[in-house]
């Protein structure tokens, strides 16, 4: 008697509901996955839409270094900071009068930020600005602050975090408009501060 094989199983077949599925999970993971490969790969966009200069890794400013004073004014505070290496002239008075332009600019956020002028020696512009707008802290720069600065001869705005890490810079010749635009955006992601 011959025995005749048994035809191999077919594969099973996916029903419409099944495709439907499959094709909805690889909608949903197709992005994440080429997501996680572009950072593996560490590709990063060319253009960045904030206006400052990001700075990687961040550098801590331990904000006792400024007095106790300042410290206690500060913390818990986003700082808007002048600094720069040489006396506080013109240029610089008028950054410190323009960070108030884009404190005020931020309205209700406005108590989230500190602004601060970090000079070794007051100038009486400085001292009469000062007088105009008392919340303004002017402060010497803390021999730790000075190194991870590295502010140059020009007075430029720096951006600190409430945990006291030294997150954004801007060159001298920054726009207020710009800064007021990446500040809007920090206050309003940030859970801190």
């Amino acid at each position: 008697m011959k025995t005749t094989a048994a035809p191999p199983p077919a594969a099973p077949r996916l029903t419409s509901g099944q495709r439907a599925l499959l094709l909805t999970l690889a909608i949903f993971l197709l992005p994440v996955a080429i997501g996680g490969g572009m950072y593996l790969l560490g590709w990063r966009p060319a253009k960045t839409s904030n206006h400052g200069e990001l700075v990687q890794p961040l550098r801590p400013l331990p904000l006792a270094a400024l007095g106790a004073d300042a410290a206690t004014a500060v913390a818990g505070k986003w700082l808007l900071l002048v600094a720069g290496d040489a006396p506080c002239e013109a240029a610089c008075v008028a950054l410190a009068e323009q960070t108030r332009a884009i404190q005020v600019s931020l309205n209700r956020d406005m108590g989230r930020l500190r602004r601060i002028v970090l000079v070794d020696a007051t100038t009486p512009a400085l001292v009469a600005l000062q007088a105009k707008q008392p919340d303004l802290l002017l402060a010497a720069p803390p021999p730790a602050w000075r190194t991870a600065l590295a502010a140059g001869a020009r007075h430029r705005l720096f951006v600190v975090d409430p945990a006291g890490n030294l997150m954004m810079q801007y060159a001298p010749e920054a726009e207020a408009k710009g800064v007021r635009a990446d500040l809007e955006r920090l206050l309003k992601y940030s859970w801190i501060g």
